[in-house]
């Protein structure tokens, strides 16, 4: 900028504030104050960007996406409202799932005059919760995804899914056996809860429209989780709602005293039977979600209940799941098996995905060296370097980088997956030098008399045989 440029800003900012009192700017002056709020809006800009960047680092945020290991549910969008389904294998809750997230179930004539159903979605993707009509349970871990209320936009939220249990009206829920595989699905379902930190709403789906009774496995895991968040000082009871599944609205069968039966499951005397905590009267809604195409004359909309079981979610207070306690006693098994099992999880999570994350991280590596070494030699070296959050002299921003990528993968993840990348990439062809090496090492340590760093030797030999994978 020429010194004669220089004077006009400085006349035309003396200008605006002198005129600024009496309303009066001129031509120059309004230009000053446009270009000063371009330069002030751009910089705003760049800062909410990073301010973004920063707060959404590391968020589980693909869309219809199923999420499963504690450190997703530990990076799940805290601005959105999570919903809990919850049920016996083959309760629905698949079903459920799917129609939430946009899908719709739709049933066609056949030759014979009954209907085949199928999924149909806009974009033609296949369903994201796998639903079986066999009693067998698909959902065998306990997830969550994030999608859009019946697919519209507007409406976005956390479904979470949980395994279903086995049950029929006759199990033996004292039985050592069942009790141990309800008691291990509510200590999972307590770890993901606790680590998501804040549900909206637990649904109990129930599909048994001809019975006024919650069956016997869902009403244990009720009182399990209900008994955690009581040694916590909270009720679960304001956030539980209770959904009959298959209520399909072109199909009349279910409809038969379900008023009567919503009313007597409702009852809050009949849950205190079995669960004394139980302090609200507990709201019972139809949920169907399966469609005819072409309608049924006599048929409503087939998301009627799932527009109730939103205006329940909307209006549910925030149930803080962050303060349930840990098991105690002869429980401290079931929370040894899910630390395990999520363990597991997580290193499998990491054994699909080990090559994108060692590709980013020397993606990472590379542009610094790049940035680090390279730029300042260009011209305008100084300028990209700024720009690029570069700080000569110091390793400091590197390290804040790297930490950032790490962040956003997910500190464990990234550290599962480079465990894996090196088991099973790097040591099979290393180990034979390594062996060699110390084996060597170790025998000459020993020969004089260095028999600390020959143990040291010995056991890293030791590591090294011990990881070899075993043969089938």
């Amino acid at each position: 900028m020429t010194s004669t440029e220089k004077k006009s800003e400085v006349g035309a900012e003396a200008e605006f504030v002198e005129a600024a009192s009496d309303d009066q700017v001129s031509a120059e002056g309004l230009a000053f104050l446009k270009q000063k709020i371009q330069q002030v809006t751009t910089v705003s800009g760049v800062m909410e960007f990073i301010k973004g960047q920063a707060k959404t680092a590391g968020l589980r945020l693909v869309p219809n996406k199923l999420y499963t290991t504690l450190e997703d549910f530990q990076r799940a969008d805290p601005e959105k409202r999570r919903i809990v389904l919850i049920g016996c294998t083959g309760s629905g809750k698949s079903t459920i799932g799917n129609v939430a997230a946009g899908w719709k179930y739709v049933g066609k004539m056949d030759a014979d005059g009954g209907f085949d159903f199928s999924w149909q979605h806009p974009e033609g993707a296949p369903p994201m919760f796998e639903a079986r009509a066999s009693g067998s349970s698909v959902t065998s871990h306990l997830s969550f995804a994030n999608i859009d209320w019946l697919g519209d936009k507007s409406r976005p939220v956390i479904l979470i899914d949980t395994p279903g249990h086995d049950d029929t009206a006759a199990a033996e829920i004292d039985s050592a056996e069942a009790r141990e595989k309800l008691g291990e699905m509510a200590a999972e379902l307590h770890d993901k809860l606790k680590a998501i930190g804040t549900i909206h709403a637990l649904v109990v789906v129930h599909n048994d429209v001809t019975s006024n009774r919650l069956n016997p496995a869902t009403q244990t895991i009720l009182k399990m989780i209900a008994e955690k968040f009581a040694k916590a000082d909270t009720s679960v009871w304001k956030n539980v709602v209770i959904a009959y599944s298959k209520c399909n609205e072109h199909d009349t069968s279910w409809r038969a005293g379900i008023a009567k039966k919503k009313t007597e499951l409702q009852a809050r005397e009949r849950i205190k039977e079995v669960i004394p905590s139980c302090d609200v009267t507990v709201p019972v809604l139809s949920i169907g979600g399966g469609e005819l195409d072409p309608p049924a004359p006599s048929a409503q909309s087939a998301t009627k209940g799932f527009e109730d079981l939103w205006e329940f979610v909307q209006t549910a207070p925030p149930l803080d799941t962050s303060k349930l306690q840990p098991f105690e006693g002869s429980d401290v098994k079931w929370q040894k098996l899910i630390d395990s099992k999520n363990d597991a999880e997580a290193r499998a999570s990491a054994a699909m995905a080990h090559i994108r994350v060692v590709a980013i991280l020397v993606a990472m590596n590379v542009f610094l060296l790049w940035r680090a070494l390279i730029l300042p030699n260009f011209p305008m070296g100084t300028i990209c370097s700024m720009c690029l959050l570069n700080i000569p002299g110091t390793a400091l921003d590197e390290l804040l980088l790297i930490a950032f990528v790490i962040h956003r993968m997910g500190p464990s993840h990234t550290w599962y997956s480079v465990s894996h990348f090196g088991q099973t990439m790097i040591l099979p062809v290393v180990r034979p030098s390594l062996e060699k090496f110390l084996t060597e090492a170790e025998t000459k340590l020993r020969d004089v008399g260095a028999t600390t760093l020959a143990g040291y030797a010995g056991k890293g030999l030791k590591g090294i045989k011990d990881s070899k994978p075993k043969a089938d």
